[in-house]
């Protein structure tokens, strides 16, 4: 008697494609989870992104796991993302937040933020229009 333990290969641990797909799909939760630590849910978002689309069958299908994975990295890494452009545009366009960034910088290192912006710029050439403070 020739038996199939083949029957049903979405959910099927001893298959490494499946469990790669599985340990993508918690990845791109993971990442979602740490959308607040922004290079955290970068960097897991696409790992999860990179995982599910390895653990593609022979056939080039992806298993649910996988999909689920990309759908869940996906969020991570541009809610990632989009939090970081908006925390750079908040810093360069609002008054007090940068008010808030040059008391931060000049507390923890010594330098404001504008101080140092200058110094990183000012070898390159590059001028910044810095919001006025009041």
């Amino acid at each position: 008697m020739n038996e199939s333990f083949e029957y049903n290969q979405t959910h099927n641990p001893l298959n490494p494609r499946v469990s790669m797909a599985t340990i993508a799909s918690i990845m791109g939760l993971i990442s979602i989870a740490l959308i607040l630590s922004v290079y955290f849910s970068i960097i897991l978002g696409g790992i999860a992104i990179t995982l599910a689309l390895l653990s593609r069958d022979s056939a080039g299908k992806l298993y649910p796991q996988a999909k689920r994975a990309i759908f869940f990295g996906l969020i991570g890494f541009v809610g990632g993302y989009a939090l970081m452009i908006t925390s750079f545009v908040t810093v360069f366009t609002d008054p007090e937040a940068h008010k808030m960034v040059n008391q931060y910088s000049q507390a923890i290192s010594g330098e404001s933020f504008d101080d140092m912006l200058e110094e990183l710029t000012g070898g390159l050439g590059i001028s910044i229009d810095l919001p006025e403070m009041k």
